[in-house]
């Protein structure tokens, strides 16, 4: 789901994994629901905005014992909070450590376009291993 850059995207995200997780564990819809509220905040606070750059994407995925939520913004030249898979909490910032007390994996990557990914997987109880 593409989103633009508004204070409605945030409450539309939440809405949205909601619908998409509709027939999992509440823990994990609630889980999920704070963690898109995160790095969706996140990119509307720190990722500059502009032509071609005021859009967010949500994604959501499923594998084995998991479910995986994806956050894809337009990028940034700034240096900001990453997640790295090595070292979560390289950069301050609560959300980032909320995010990753959540998620039994996650981090970030850039595209070949510039544009950043956040992922965060969440553990399917019930569905094997993650």
């Amino acid at each position: 789901m593409t989103l633009g850059r508004t204070a409605e995207s945030l409450r539309l995200a939440r809405e949205t994994v909601g619908l998409w997780l509709a027939d999992g564990p509440q823990e994990v819809r609630d889980d999920a629901a704070l963690i898109v509220s995160e790095l969706v905040t996140n990119v509307l606070r720190h990722v500059p905005g502009g032509v071609h750059r005021d859009w967010v994407d949500v994604r959501l995925g499923r594998g084995r014992g998991f479910v995986r939520l994806e956050v894809v913004d337009p990028g940034t030249d700034l240096s900001g909070p990453e997640l790295g898979e090595d070292d979560l909490l390289s950069e301050s910032g609560r959300g980032l450590r909320l995010v990753a007390g959540l998620a039994v994996r996650c981090g970030t990557w850039r595209t070949g376009d510039g544009c950043r990914v956040v992922r965060a997987d969440l553990a399917w109880p019930g569905a094997g291993t993650p």
